[in-house]
């Protein structure tokens, strides 16, 4: 029998699937976040799994444009720019 959805705030579930997605970018040169990964139980991570692959599928629709640009703007405010970051040193 399948484990219910935890019942975590948005922010939660965004956090996860960030350190996921930069897992699998980064996983082979930057190996930082695999501990803090594997604090996460393995449902939850399935579950963020399940649902970035859904807002990845629905990016034309409207609610996943809102979504994806509300993620933009919090990983924006986590992990500037490249040119960003020379914009703010000079």
């Amino acid at each position: 029998m399948a484990s219910p959805v935890p019942d975590l705030p948005l922010w939660a579930w965004n956090l996860i699937i960030a350190v996921q997605e930069h897992e699998d970018a980064h996983a082979s040169s930057d190996p930082c976040l695999k501990g803090v990964l594997n604090a996460v139980p393995a449902d939850v991570r399935t579950q963020a799994e399940a649902i970035s692959a859904y807002v990845q599928k629905a990016r034309g629709n409207d609610l996943a444009d809102e979504a994806a640009s509300a993620w933009d703007h919090l990983m924006a405010s986590f992990a500037p720019k490249v040119d960003d970051e020379t914009e703010t040193a000079s």
